[in-house]
């Protein structure tokens, strides 16, 4: 039985992909926040930098489980689909950058506090261009 605010099965479905994209994309940003601390705190690398070498490290693992976990994908298009990725999740990088280089050097926020809000916003960004482009498939 569907909850009463899920008209359609097409609405439970996307609801049902939006929560194991939620739990993937906090284990994911989890991995993001902890090689970001751990580049920065332990090994003493510019904090901008340690940011992007978190997310290479991120990257692989997000393609991975959001590609079997979160929308069951099976198509054979690994590399298309590796690319939209890697490009929507440059994309959110960039922003990420941006908000994390504002923030911290203009307004001097903590820099983890700021990566944790930016990952908010990236989440909803980068859901919605997967859902629609990257593992998009006729249901």
């Amino acid at each position: 039985m569907l909850p009463m605010n899920i008209k359609s099965l097409k609405d439970w479905i996307l609801l049902r992909k939006f929560i194991r994209y939620t739990l993937i994309g906090g284990l994911g940003a989890g991995i993001n926040v902890f090689f970001l601390w751990f580049f920065t705190h332990v090994t003493g690398i510019y904090y901008i930098v340690s940011a992007i070498l978190a997310f290479i490290i991120s990257v692989v693992v997000w393609f991975i489980f959001q590609k079997k976990i979160t929308f069951k994908n099976t198509t054979k298009k690994h590399t298309k689909q590796l690319f939209l990725f890697v490009v929507f999740q440059w994309i959110g990088l960039v922003l990420d950058l941006f908000l994390l280089r504002l923030l911290v050097s203009k307004w001097w926020f903590y820099y983890i506090y700021v990566s944790v809000f930016n990952k908010w916003i990236i989440f909803i960004w980068n859901f919605i261009m997967n859902h629609f482009f990257t593992f998009y498939k006729n249901e």
